[in-house]
């Protein structure tokens, strides 16, 4: 198969279903926000050291762009179960923001990002985590979607909060 098949000029594309849908709908804009994360995640993974507490972090991100790529498929084909988030993954990004949580001082006040690079950089992740959230919303008032990746995208704004605190 080619890079290219001619369809998307007119503004049609399809799901991992088969069927063709516009280029404009809320499942489309959702997988390009979620796709959009994915990559600043691993701009993310990237800038973050090889060294033994580095790789730790790096594991999780890549597991995390592992998941989103699952919730994308899920969009792209909602009936067919191999695409189903498994049921633990919120409960997994709940155990890694309490734990890194443990180490931060209680945050009373405004976040002003841009301490350093990668506090910035994990800031911009979560601002896009949250886009994809809303599109993810907005996709399953047209379709039935699992309950669990709506939760997972919650919380995972919420674990690239902590993190950024965290750098």
């Amino acid at each position: 198969m080619g890079i290219y098949t001619r369809k998307g000029d007119k503004g049609k594309t399809s799901d991992l279903s088969g069927c063709e849908i516009s280029k404009n709908s809320p499942a489309i804009h959702f997988i390009g926000a979620a796709d959009e994360l994915n990559c600043h995640l691993g701009l993310i993974k990237a800038m973050i050291s090889n060294d033994d507490s580095g790789q730790s972090a790096r594991n999780f991100l890549e597991k995390i762009q592992k998941n989103l790529v699952i919730i994308m498929s899920h969009i792209s084909d909602a009936k067919n179960s191999k695409f189903f988030l498994p049921d633990d993954e919120t409960a997994v990004l709940e155990k890694e923001i309490d734990r890194l949580s443990d180490d931060l001082p209680k945050q009373n006040r405004l976040i002003v990002p841009g301490k350093s690079i990668r506090e910035a950089q994990i800031q911009i992740g979560r601002t896009i985590a949250r886009k994809a959230e809303r599109l993810f919303f907005a996709a399953g008032e047209e379709q039935q979607l699992r309950p669990e990746a709506g939760a997972y995208l919650n919380r995972l704004s919420d674990y690239l909060f902590v993190l950024s605190q965290y750098e």
